[in-house]
């Protein structure tokens, strides 16, 4: 089944087919595309990634200051963004989310706000500027929208979740220092899981922590591990997080060069490594979204692409 599986995607595959399936079971790496550069189709230092209902990827181009979208194939379809700091232009971007009319937010970390667009680039709304007051962020990281389009964002440097609604008016906040700065060191990445509790990825310890969506905590799972002999459920710095239509929950481990697979109950399933080796690698994993046809992108940070992978049958949920 294996074997027939690539050959059936031969004229998708673009790098080591055979070799990369047979290397790494359950997981087939479709394409990869990108590169070092400023033109149509190529990144400086891609951070987070979304899917939206149609299946199109959003990628935040992060030091190139703009936000770059495509099939799922990877085919360009449109760019939007330059640095500045009026409505539409941005100042290292980090994350990005999709509602369920694919419109399009993103945090503008360096501005301190988070700005909303169509699913064609056209600005919207924006929310937030430098402060400590309900309205305000600092230096926002991670965003997701919940399966009622309400808004999830890190205000990293307040040490706060806050919410917004679909037209970023702000709703409410959890957090302090001692759960959020502390307990978990500046998480980067946020998720909603299917049932509406809330995933943050706690870089510097090495863990997930599970809240409800209004800030208590479930349970936090994981620990340090780094080098080969990793096992599953252990992490060196995950970032990324997304959750696929199953509730499957998949996690760039970042340090380790891999993606995992959980359950929705957090039970460790699979892995792969992507492009990194432990002996000179310069590639990192960093963000990681799922579309609707079960395809998973990772953007790969310092080598400016995006990974396209398809999960085989009979290793998913």
């Amino acid at each position: 089944m294996k074997k027939f599986f690539c050959i059936s995607l031969a004229s998708m595959l673009l790098i080591s087919r055979a070799f990369f399936c047979e290397a790494q079971s359950g997981v087939v790496l479709v394409s990869k595309w990108g590169g070092y550069g400023d033109k149509p189709g190529e990144f400086k230092f891609p951070a987070m990634i979304a899917t939206d209902g149609e299946a199109n990827v959003y990628v935040v181009d992060q030091h190139n200051h703009r936000v770059q979208k495509f099939d799922s194939a990877g085919n360009f379809i449109l760019m939007w963004g330059k640095y500045g700091t009026s409505t539409g232009e941005f100042n290292y971007p980090y994350g990005v989310a999709v509602d369920s009319r694919n419109n399009v937010y993103v945090t503008d970390m360096n501005n301190n706000r988070i700005q909303k667009f169509s699913s064609s680039g056209i600005f919207l709304s924006s929310a937030g500027t430098y402060g400590t007051g309900d309205e305000q962020l600092k230096y926002p990281y991670g965003i997701a929208v919940d399966n009622k389009d309400v808004v999830y964002v890190i205000d990293a440097f307040n040490h706060q979740i806050k919410k917004f609604d679909s037209n970023l008016r702000y709703l409410s906040k959890w957090g302090s220092p001692e759960t959020i700065g502390i307990k978990l060191y500046m998480p980067h990445e946020i998720a909603v899981t299917n049932s509406g509790n809330v995933l943050l990825s706690d870089r510097q310890n090495h863990r997930i922590a599970l809240f409800t969506n209004d800030g208590h905590l479930i349970r936090r799972f994981g620990d340090f591990a780094e080098g080969k002999s990793a096992m599953g459920g252990y992490f060196s710095e995950p970032h990324g997080i997304a959750i696929n239509k199953n509730g499957d929950i998949l996690i760039c481990d970042r340090y380790n060069f891999r993606v995992q697979k959980f359950s929705p109950d957090m039970e460790y399933q699979m892995q792969w490594m992507t492009s990194g080796i432990f002996e000179d690698s310069k590639y990192f994993p960093l963000g990681v979204a799922c579309s609707q046809n079960e395809l998973v992108y990772v953007t790969d940070h310092y080598a400016h692409a995006v990974h396209f992978y398809k999960l085989l049958t009979k290793f998913q949920r």
